[in-house]
C-alpha cells in the first residue's frame, strides 16, 4: 500500500483539499482537543490567503485502544489514511498520539524527497515526548495516559465541534478495522477497489524497533504518588506502591506486558531512531510545542542550570545519550558551553564523556536548591524531555517551541491543560500561532 500523492497546491483552478488529522495521545480521552479543531478551522477559514485555492477540512482520528504495539496502530492509521479524499496531510497530535504521527510521515510508504511530493507533508505536535517523559514525572505521567473512569462525563467531541468541515472519525476504524472496512467495502461501489487491510495489504512500518530493555533508574516519587493519592485502591496505584524501591524499571516491565503501544515511550533505542528519522525527514515540515509551567515569584522562565543539568542527566539515565556513543565532530561542536559549567566545549568523544559526568554532578548539587523551590513554588518545570544541553547532539532543537501554560499548579496538569481556556491562559495565542505555521507550510508547498 502507498499514501504518496502529488500535493504541489495550483497556481490557480481547482481547489485543492488540505487535511488536518488529529490524533489523541495514548488511552488518553477523546476530548483531549477540546475545542481546538474547530477554533483552529474556523481561524484557517478565516485567513486562507485566496492565491493559495485551499479548502480545509479536519477530522479527528479515534483514541487508540488495543494493546497491541504501535507497528500494528501505524499500519492501521495509514491504511485508514488511504481511504481519505486526495490531497496534502498535516498531522496534528498530542502527546505519544505524536510517536504515531512520526511513524506514520516517515514510513517508506510516504515516499518524496519533497513536501509536495508526499501525501503527510507536516506534523503540528504537541507536548510530544519524542524523547522521553521527563523522569521527574514519570509516575504521574504514566497515570496521565489513562482516562479518569470516576471522572463525570462531560460534552463528547462531537459537542465540542460542531462544524461542517470538522468530523469525528467512526471508534470502530481502531477498535475493530476490519469490521469497519467490511462495512465500508458494502457501501462502496462495485466500480471501486475495496479499502485495504493493514494486516494482509499493507507492509510493516520501518519503525518497528526491538522490545525495550528495562533501566534501572531511582528517583524521588514523594509528589507523584501525592498526585494518585486521590486513587489509593485503584490497580496502578497498588502496582506503584508494590514497586515504589525502582518505580521505573518496573513501569518499563508494567507497561510493556500490558500496553505493547506504550512501551515504545520506555524504549530507548526506539525513541532515538524515530526521532532520527523525523529529524532526517527529507523536506519534513514538522514542530513539538512544548509545555511548561509558570514560575512563582521572582523566578524566571529561561532555563536555569539546573533545569540543564537535569536534562541532561535524563537523557544519559534513560539511555538516549551514552557516554560511549560515537558523536561526529560536527554534532559534537553544536553544544553549547553554558550546558554544563565545567564543560566549556565538547568536541571529542571523550570531552562529551566528562561533559556527562559534570552534568551528573552539576544535578546533585543542585538537589538542595530544587528541594527549596518546590517548597517556595518558583521552579518551572516540563512534563517531557527536551533536546536542549548534551540533547543538542540530536538535533532539531530549532522545531521545538515553548508553550507557557499559566493556569496549572504543575507540569502534569499542563500537559492535560494546553487546550483548555481556564489553564493554557493564552489559548487564542496558541491558535494563532498554530495558524500561522500551518498557511506557511502551505506557502511553501
Amino acid at each position: 500500500m502507498s499514501i504518496t500523492s502529488t500535493t504541489r497546491l495550483p497556481a490557480s483552478g481547482a481547489e485543492t483539499f488540505l487535511h488536518l488529522v488529529y490524533i489523541h495521545g495514548f488511552q488518553g480521552n477523546d476530548t483531549s482537543f477540546q475545542s481546538f479543531p474547530t477554533d483552529l478551522q474556523e481561524h484557517l477559514s478565516a485567513n486562507i490567503p485566496s492565491h493559495l485555492n485551499l479548502k480545509i477540512h479536519s477530522s479527528l482520528y479515534p483514541t487508540y485502544k488495543s494493546r497491541k504495539p504501535i507497528a500494528f496502530a501505524t499500519k492501521n492509521f495509514l491504511a485508514w489514511l488511504s481511504t481519505q479524499p486526495p490531497g496534502p496531510v498535516i498531522l496534528v497530535s498530542h502527546s505519544m498520539g505524536g510517536l504515531l504521527a512520526a511513524d506514520a510521515a516517515t514510513d517508506s510508504s510516504n515516499t518524496g524527497t519533497a513536501p509536495r511530493h508526499r501525501r503527510i507533508v507536516g506534523i503540528i505536535a504537541f507536548d510530544v515526548p519524542y524523547l522521553g517523559m521527563h523522569p521527574h514525572v514519570v509516575v504521574s505521567g504514566i497515570a496521565s495516559l489513562f482516562p479518569d473512569k470516576d471522572a463525570e462525563q462531560g460534552p463528547t467531541p462531537a459537542d465540542l465541534n460542531q462544524h461542517k468541515d470538522v468530523d469525528i472519525v467512526e471508534d470502530q476504524v481502531t477498535d475493530d478495522w476490519d469490521a469497519y472496512k467490511a462495512k465500508a467495502d458494502a457501501k462502496r461501489s462495485r466500480s471501486r477497489s475495496p479499502l485495504p487491510s493493514p494486516s494482509s495489504e499493507s507492509t510493516a512500518p520501518s519503525s518497528i524497533s526491538a522490545p525495550p530493555s528495562p533501566h534501572h533508574t531511582p528517583f524521588k516519587f514523594d509528589k507523584a504518588m501525592n498526585f494518585l493519592s486521590a486513587h489509593y485502591n485503584d490497580p496502578l496505584p497498588r502496582w506503584l506502591r508494590k514497586h515504589s524501591d525502582e518505580p521505573f524499571g518496573a513501569g518499563v516491565r508494567f507497561i510493556t506486558e500490558y500496553f505493547q503501544f506504550g512501551s515504545c515511550m520506555f524504549d530507548p533505542s526506539g525513541l532515538k531512531e524515530r526521532y532520527s528519522r523525523l529529524v532526517d525527514w527529507p523536506g519534513g515540515m514538522w514542530v513539538n510545542y512544548w509545555t511548561q509551567t509558570v514560575p512563582r515569584g521572582e523566578a524566571s522562565l529561561k532555563a536555569d542550570d539546573k533545569d540543564k543539568a537535569e536534562n541532561d542527566v535524563a537523557l544519559l539515565e534513560t539511555g538516549l545519550l551514552s557516554p560511549t556513543s560515537s558523536i561526529s565532530s560536527a554534532a559534537s561542536s553544536s553544544l553549547s558551553s553554558t550546558t554544563v559549567s565545567s564543560a566549556s566545549s565538547v568536541s571529542s568523544q571523550s570531552d562529551y564523556a566528562k561533559a556527562a559526568k559534570a552534568a551528573a554532578k552539576a544535578l546533585k548539587k543542585l538537589e538542595k536548591q530544587r528541594a527549596k523551590e518546590e517548597k517556595r513554588r518558583t521552579a518551572t518545570h516540563h512534563f517531557i524531555v527536551l533536546p536542549t544541553g548534551l540533547g543538542q547532539m540530536l538535533g532539531g532543537g530549532e522545531r521545538w517551541e515553548r508553550v507557557v501554560i499559566g493556569g496549572v499548579e504543575d507540569e502534569v496538569a499542563a500537559h492535560c491543560g494546553l487546550f483548555i481556556r481556564g489553564q493554557n491562559l493564552d489559548y487564542e495565542g496558541l491558535v494563532e500561532r498554530v495558524g500561522r505555521r500551518v498557511l506557511g507550510w502551505c506557502e511553501a508547498l
